[in-house]
Order: structure tokens, then C-alpha cells, then sequence
């Protein structure tokens, strides 16, 4: 487990040169409350939440390209609205192909896909991107608001299986994510978990919130693996409310631990990111909290 864990740590850090190099862009656009500087799960401006994924390979991104895609808009606070996609193919037949089974994604989640381009260039192997533009219900979740005594929860099945299963399981935690956030129970922080695994993405709530985490649940033994679940945080007294919608709406729900104010990563007694590495990977990450200090 301890390559995995630090296999995990390193993704969390893959991208920081690319979003040096775009930092300034932010104060380019008005209204931008989320965008290079916070590196969440999607940008946001204004009401207007935004999110692109890919390039996939086709075998992965005809069956859950757009799901994924979408599952970003909804974990900030956002409903999709619709949206777009790019594929490189080989012939017009397998675009056509490829264009059903998006199609049934689409349907699926109630996500029409208004636009896109399609090209053949015999150089490049085949692959698919969408993009998916929402809108924010409430106001943005971001992935850094954990705070110390708020309980992390891991919510929904993993998305895998057929396309139809992967839309079940999606919408099942959209639906449920959306009635909790509409029944107000306070949401400090919430990521996707995808490329990094649970751990990866919990390692980054905790970095960007300068907060520590005591690990009393696994809720997948393999550490790194994409999921497409959800982590979110909340405090303690509202732990029994997402238990209640989430047994309603049949979605599993898994506690994973506590938000500590020691910034430490701990499974039971044993710190598997001590504080000096904790400390080392805040000052590793180029972040702004959204309206607040620069990190």
C-alpha cells in the first residue's frame, strides 16, 4: 500500500507546470470564481459552471466519457445543461458508431449533446472529448473547505459496467448529492474521485484545506483506482441526514474518516503522510482559495 499511497501523491502533483504556465489567465475573466488558481473539479463563472474531459480512448470514453464529465459539473453544485464533444476516428462508420453510444449516454442523463467536431487525420490514434457546461444551483462546493471535526463521507457505487449501469449508478448519486444539498445540509468540500483513486483526491482536500485526516473506513482496498464516487465533507451532526437521503435514494454511503487540525494522514495509529510531508505538498501546490490567500 505504501507505493500505492505515494503513487496517489504524485498525481495530485502531475499538472503543476502546465497551471503555472496558464496561472495569470484567471484575471483575464470577469466573474471567475474558480478557475487555473484553484484547480477544482471545473471552472465556474458567474452561475456558469464548465467542465472538459478527454481525450479518451474510444473503447472508454463511448461508454463513460460523458458520464464523467458530467459527474464534475454536479460535485461543484451544478446541474448539466448540455453538451459537447470532439472525437478522431478512423472512418465516418465508426464515428457513427461511436455517436449511439454517446448518444445513450445523453439520453441517459437527460444531457442533450447540442455540437462538437469529428475529424480523420490518419496520424492520430482514435480518441473522444467532451465538454459539458452547467449551471450552479446554489452556490459552488468547493474541493478545499474541509473542516476540523467534519466527517468524510464517500458516496455512490463505482461507475462501471455496461453504459446503461454506469447511468444508473451516475444519476443515482447525482440525485442523491442534489437532495442533500437541497435539504441544506452543509457541504464544506467535495471532489470526484477519479484518476488518483480515493486516496489521491482525499490527499488533495486535505492539502488544500491545510487539514489532517483520521482514516477509520476503506471503502475500496485498491487506493488508486478511478471510482467515479464522490468524497464529501460535512460536519458531524449532519452525518445521520446523508445517511437518511442517501438510504433513499439506494445510494451506498461509506464513512471514511475525520477532519483533523494536526496535518497528518492516519489509517487507525499508523501516519501515513506525516505533517512534514503534508507541509511540503501545501507548499508544492500552486492554489488560491476562491476569494481568498494565495498558496
Amino acid at each position: 500500500m505504501k507505493y500505492d499511497i505515494e503513487r496517489c501523491i504524485e498525481h495530485m502533483l502531475e499538472t503543476n507546470p502546465i497551471r503555472k504556465v496558464f496561472w495569470h489567465m484567471d484575471e483575464r475573466v470577469e466573474n471567475l470564481s474558480y478557475g487555473i488558481k484553484q484547480g477544482d473539479d471545473a471552472v465556474v463563472v458567474g452561475k456558469l459552471v464548465v467542465n472538459m474531459e478527454g481525450p479518451y480512448p474510444l473503447k472508454i470514453g463511448r461508454k463513460t466519457g460523458l458520464i464523467h464529465t458530467c459527474s464534475d459539473i454536479v460535485v461543484m453544485g451544478g446541474i448539466p445543461l448540455f453538451a459537447l464533444n470532439s472525437m478522431q476516428v478512423d472512418s465516418i462508420k465508426e464515428a457513427a458508431e461511436v455517436s449511439e453510444d454517446i448518444k445513450k449516454q445523453s439520453l441517459g442523463l437527460n444531457v442533450p449533446m447540442v455540437g462538437g467536431n469529428t475529424q480523420m487525420e490518419n496520424e492520430l490514434l482514435p480518441c473522444v472529448s467532451f465538454t459539458v457546461v452547467g449551471e450552479i444551483i446554489d452556490k459552488p462546493i468547493p474541493d478545499a473547505g474541509a473542516k476540523t471535526g467534519d466527517k468524510i463521507l464517500m458516496l455512490g457505487e463505482i461507475v462501471e459496467g455496461t453504459i446503461g449501469e454506469r447511468v444508473y449508478r451516475a444519476k443515482t448519486k447525482f440525485n442523491t448529492f442534489m437532495e442533500i444539498l437541497e435539504k441544506k445540509v452543509r457541504v464544506n468540500a467535495s471532489k470526484d474521485c477519479s484518476r488518483g483513486g480515493w486516496f489521491g483526491n482525499l490527499s488533495e482536500i486535505m492539502v488544500k484545506s491545510r487539514k489532517g485526516i483520521q482514516i477509520t473506513g476503506i471503502p475500496y482496498p485498491e487506493v488508486s483506482r478511478y471510482m467515479g464516487t464522490y468524497l464529501i465533507s460535512v460536519p458531524k451532526k449532519d452525518v445521520q441526514q446523508v445517511v437518511e437521503i442517501a438510504a433513499k435514494n439506494k445510494c451506498p454511503v461509506v464513512d471514511v474518516g475525520t477532519v483533523t487540525k494536526e496535518i497528518e494522514m492516519k489509517i487507525g495509529s499508523d501516519v501515513v503522510v506525516d505533517e512534514e510531508k503534508m507541509n511540503k505538498l501545501i507548499r508544492s501546490m500552486p492554489f488560491k482559495a476562491s476569494g481568498g490567500r494565495e498558496e
